[in-house]
């Protein structure tokens, strides 16, 4: 599955940045991206149309549930894929240092937005697979190549 890493820089005097780690739409299954919902990609990637890593990862039978139902496995998919999400980030940026991927994140130096394609095991539905070893999870467990990690810095 080909995921996209980007860094955007946030207008203003300290150099804050946004990191994301997105599917592009097209990537996804037809009936998996009806679910999920698109959003759009950063300016200097082409405004892509995306899914985020949380709702691809989701178990079908999330999907399923009444609404009330979900807020328990809600919580664990959105942890799971804020986890992914910052060890994806990690490898192509190494100056992202924060055990979860915070909303801005600050930089001593200014290097400007970035971003690479990357390509890692799929993620659909994936969540039963990983989620039992959420703590020890690496990139390599994910299927990212070592020879890929830290190409985009």
């Amino acid at each position: 599955m080909e995921i996209i890493v980007t860094r955007s820089r946030i207008a203003g005097t300290l150099p804050h940045y946004v990191y994301r780690a997105l599917v592009p739409a097209d990537k996804v299954a037809a009936e998996r991206r009806a679910l999920t919902g698109t959003v759009v990609g950063p300016k200097h990637v082409g405004r892509l149309p995306c899914v985020r890593i949380s709702p691809l990862l989701a178990p079908d039978r999330y999907y399923a549930m009444p609404h009330a139902e979900r807020a328990a496995l809600a919580s664990r998919i959105a942890a799971l894929g804020r986890r992914i999400e910052t060890l994806i980030i990690q490898a192509s940026f190494p100056e992202m240092t924060a055990a979860f991927t915070p909303i801005v994140f600050q930089l001593d130096a200014d290097p400007g937005d970035a971003f690479t394609w990357i390509d890692i095991d799929d993620l659909t539905a994936a969540f039963d697979r990983l989620e039992p070893r959420f703590a020890d999870l690496t990139a390599f467990d994910l299927g990212l190549s070592q020879d890929a990690a830290r190409c985009a810095a």
